[in-house]
């Protein structure tokens, strides 16, 4: 069984160019707001509705971004550098916890979240290597490092939800 990783290279060396690298990364882009924002209308906790908002903000970030270059051909004028994090621990307290506050459910849900980040900055990394273009290869290590920055908000959040399952 091969890893998402090797999955993920292999699905970026069978690409036939850039235009079909796009149109993947524009559906996967996609498929992660539509995601976010199902999860953000589902979530009662204000904590878990804001990181979901966020996130497919950014995926709708992202999604502008590669719109752009695959119309004009030429990289957004964005910068390069992966912003600071902005902190999204939500306020934990063992002692509230009851059925429907915090559930194995939005756990996995984190997971599920993570795994898509995680795919995401593997398969952006995935396509710099493969470009000779320096302008395409900071573009796609750009945006590697933005789905970097996603996977560690959601594991940060993930760390608060489970800190105190891990001390007992």
């Amino acid at each position: 069984m091969e890893s998402a990783y090797q999955n993920t290279v292999d699905e970026v060396r069978n690409l036939k160019g850039i235009e079909e690298a796009l149109a993947l990364a524009i559906e996967r882009e996609k498929e992660a707001k539509d995601f976010y924002m199902q999860q953000a209308a589902m979530m009662e906790n204000p904590k878990f509705k804001e990181l979901y908002e966020h996130l497919a903000g950014e995926e709708v970030k992202h999604l502008g971004y590669l719109e752009e270059y695959r119309d004009k051909k030429e990289l957004p004028a964005i910068s390069t550098e992966v912003p600071s994090g902005q902190s999204f621990s939500p306020e934990f307290d063992p002692a509230r916890t009851k059925v429907g506050e915090i559930t194995l459910g939005d756990a996995g849900i984190l997971l599920a979240a993570m795994r898509h980040e995680r795919k995401s900055e593997d398969f952006y990394s995935e396509l710099a290597k493969k470009t000779e273009d320096e302008n395409q290869r900071n573009f796609f290590q750009m945006l590697s490092g933005y789905e970097r920055e996603h996977y560690e908000i959601i594991d940060s959040y993930l760390e608060n939800v489970t800190s105190f399952r891990m001390q007992t």
